[in-house]
Formats: C-alpha cells, sequence, structure tokens
C-alpha cells in the first residue's frame, strides 16, 4: 500500500491537500476530498466508465488510432479543435500548436462562460487577486455563484471560513460574506452568508445601476440600499463573479464595471471568476501568451485571427467546421439538440480519459490517463496560481501531452 497527497482535478480550486491511499493499483481510501471529488477519482476506477482506443466503434491499438485520427486531421479543410479546459499546461501548449499546425479554428468552454472576466484579468483592465490575498479583505461576496455545489470546498479551503481573521463566535466581525443571487441557495441560506441580497433572473443590471446610482448620492431602492451599506463598512472586498452573473448580464460588463470603478473611491475590489473546468484558467493564460486572445482564435493562412464566428457554438451552427478534435470536453452532454444536429456527418476525434456522450458520437476515441491521477504536469487554479501535479497511481495509459505529441509528428509537413 502506498500513500501521500495529491491535488484534486475535480474542480479548478485544484486542492492541494487530499490524502490517497493506493493498494494493488486502486484507490482505497481518500480525506479532505470533498463529495464532487471523492465521487470523480472513485468513479475512475470503473473500467466501464473509461475509455478505450476506438475507431468507428471497434477497439484498436494506439497506432492505429493515431493513424485514423491524423487521417481526418490531415484531409480536413475547416478542423476546429475544442476543448482542453480539463488538460494540464503542457497538454494545452502541444493542443494549440497542433491547431496552428493545421490551420484550424480553436475555441474552448470559457467562450460561453467566464472568458471575458479572464480576458480582461490578464490584459489588466479587471483588479483581481490570489487566495493568499484574500485574508487581507473585510467583505467577500459571491455573486451569481454558489459553491456549495459547484465547489464544495471552496468556502472551507480558501475564502471564508479558511480567512485568517474568520471568527466563527466573537462580538466583532473582521470579514462578512454576503450573497447576490436570484435564489436561496445553500451558500446564501442555513445561515451561511452574513447577508443575502435576493434578485429577480436578468435583474443584475438593474441592481447594479441602482448601486452606482447610491454611490453618487441618489435615493435607490431598498435592497441596493443595504448593499451600499455593507460596502461603506468595508475597505477591501473580493467578488466572486458567477455564471448567474455573466449570463445575466449576457457577457456585457460595462456597468459592472462602472460599478467597480466606483467603488475605487472607497475600498480596494478584486474580481476572481468561478471557474468550472479544473484549467479552463489555464487554457486562457496559455492561448493569450500564443496568440494575445484567450478563445475564439483562427490560426488559417497562417495567422491569427479573432472574432465571435470562431466560437464552438457559431462554428457548429454554421456547419464551417469539416472535422473536429475534441480534448477533454463533453459538448454533446451541454449543448443544444438543435445545435448538435449541425454536426451530423462531420467527423470527430475525442481525446478522454472517460466515456461521455461526445466519445460515443465520435468516428475516432483516444483513450488518455486522467491527469493529476495517473499523470502530472502544471495546471492554473481559479485565481491564476500555478499548481504542479502529481500522478499517485500507474497506468498503461498514455497522457494527452503524449497523444498530442504523436498527432503533432504524424501531421507535421
Amino acid at each position: 500500500m502506498s500513500a501521500g497527497e495529491m491535488v484534486c482535478t475535480a474542480c479548478s480550486c485544484l486542492c492541494d491537500d487530499i490524502e490517497i491511499e493506493i493498494e494493488n493499483g486502486r484507490i482505497v481510501s481518500m480525506e479532505k476530498a470533498c463529495r464532487k471529488g471523492t465521487a470523480f477519482f472513485f468513479g475512475s476506477e470503473n473500467e466501464r466508465l473509461r475509455t478505450v482506443h476506438l475507431v468507428d466503434g471497434k477497439q484498436v491499438d494506439t497506432d492505429q488510432a493515431l493513424a485514423a485520427a491524423a487521417g481526418l486531421l490531415s484531409r480536413a479543410r475547416r478542423p476546429l479543435v475544442f476543448g482542453m479546459d480539463n488538460a494540464s499546461l503542457e497538454a494545452q501548449r502541444q493542443g494549440i500548436e497542433l491547431a496552428r499546425m493545421l490551420g484550424a479554428v480553436l475555441d474552448d468552454s470559457s467562450s460561453f462562460c467566464q472568458g471575458k472576466l479572464t480576458h480582461d484579468i490578464l490584459t489588466g483592465t479587471l483588479p483581481s487577486c490570489t487566495f493568499d490575498q484574500i485574508h487581507d479583505s473585510d467583505l467577500i461576496i459571491y455573486w451569481g455563484s454558489n459553491p456549495h455545489n459547484a465547489q464544495p470546498r471552496h468556502l472551507s479551503r480558501f475564502s471564508l471560513y479558511a480567512h485568517r481573521k474568520y471568527h466563527e463566535m466573537g462580538a466583532t466581525r473582521y470579514v462578512t460574506m454576503a450573497v447576490v443571487d436570484v435564489r436561496e441557495s445553500e451558500t446564501a441560506g442555513a445561515g451561511v452568508a452574513h447577508r443575502f441580497f435576493r434578485i429577480l433572473p436578468g435583474e443584475d443590471s438593474n441592481f447594479i445601476a441602482a448601486i452606482i446610482e447610491g454611490i453618487k448620492g441618489n435615493p435607490v431602492r431598498k435592497d441596493a440600499s443595504g448593499f451600499l451599506k455593507l460596502l461603506k463598512q468595508s475597505r477591501h472586498c473580493v467578488i466572486f463573479a458567477g455564471l448567474g452573473l455573466t449570463y445575466s448580464l449576457d457577457n456585457d460588463f460595462s456597468l459592472f464595471y462602472e460599478m467597480l470603478k466606483h467603488l475605487g473611491g472607497w475600498m480596494k475590489t478584486f474580481v476572481i471568476p468561478m471557474s468550472g473546468h479544473y484549467n479552463v484558467r489555464g487554457f486562457n493564460y496559455s492561448l493569450y501568451n500564443a496568440t494575445g486572445c484567450v478563445n475564439k482564435v483562427n490560426f488559417a493562412g497562417g495567422a491569427v485571427s479573432h472574432g465571435d464566428e470562431f466560437s464552438l457554438l457559431e462554428q457548429v451552427k454554421n456547419r464551417a467546421a469539416d472535422c473536429l478534435l475534441i480534448v477533454g470536453a463533453d459538448p454533446f452532454s451541454s449543448l443544444p439538440i438543435s445545435v448538435l444536429k449541425h454536426l451530423d456527418g462531420v467527423p470527430l476525434v475525442t481525446l478522454d480519459p472517460f466515456r461521455t456522450a461526445t466519445t460515443e458520437a465520435s468516428s475516432v476515441v483516444l483513450g488518455v490517463s486522467l491527469t493529476g491521477l495517473e499523470s502530472g504536469g502544471t495546471a492554473m487554479r481559479m485565481d491564476g496560481t500555478t499548481v504542479t501535479l502529481m500522478p499517485a497511481k500507474w497506468t498503461d495509459k498514455q497522457s494527452d501531452v503524449q497523444i498530442l505529441e504523436r498527432l503533432k509528428e504524424l501531421l507535421r509537413p
């Protein structure tokens, strides 16, 4: 039996204190992991959930699968590479180089979630901070997010309960947590949040506009007045921006940024996007360093172009791609059937450690190891901190880095 610590890759918290015991090549116990991480890693032990190399539904060896994948990609005139949010930084760099070599369109899930916020953090437009710097804050706000379900250890490991000035009991409250959401979630209710501001679906922009008016000294509605009172008592605020905020604002954060600008006269305010996949922040960082963009790029013609027309959604709806390479993503489980029907007849090549609706629809499946458990590398936590991933058990499956490197060699002119 072997025992040690590992990093959990079930979400973008990348908790690095997970204690694991391996016996005869199988996980026998895990400590400190949340219910999400525990289910994720114990689920990886079920071979029925894991992928093997497949070509047209038939199991083949690695060389045959790679040859079939390379054949489809080399014949494509308009290839699309999508995903890599569940891949290491090393695999992401290989994937970006492969997309450039193919003259492909490259996108990831951030194009329809937190990409805009991350882009503005990388460019310096939006002030952000690391989890370590949260200890300087006296106000924590979860806006349109419910970490209780999405990132179960977020409060206890990185924010409220981990705050060095947090006291469960005491006459003086050094740190306050507030939630802005459309419903009383587990994070907002049950005595977890100190203040809860409930707004109607799609009302975030109106709520923000009211806050701005209040900052200017104008009379505002009751909930905005209560929010302003909370802000006036603070000197250092961290806002965890969730998908609820992103979708309500329809990715137009201009009013939100205006609010932050006005708040600058009162306090220091920082924003951390509540990313989902464990290395989506890493992909945005890797692609930004390579191209100046965080998603939706086109490498056709040897140049880099960027635009909404290069998002996965637009590419699929417009039937622009004639072959898809999908790395560690499952769009067939998340996209509407009305969009997926446009992929009829389009060959798919998928790299994934797990069987998914996307692998079931793929012409070629390349079964890879599970990064963080069976192979190592580095990844970037939602706050921008780079974390080292060390494998905890052996596998004969090749990693996504190795598979992408071999694909590059087969496709090299």
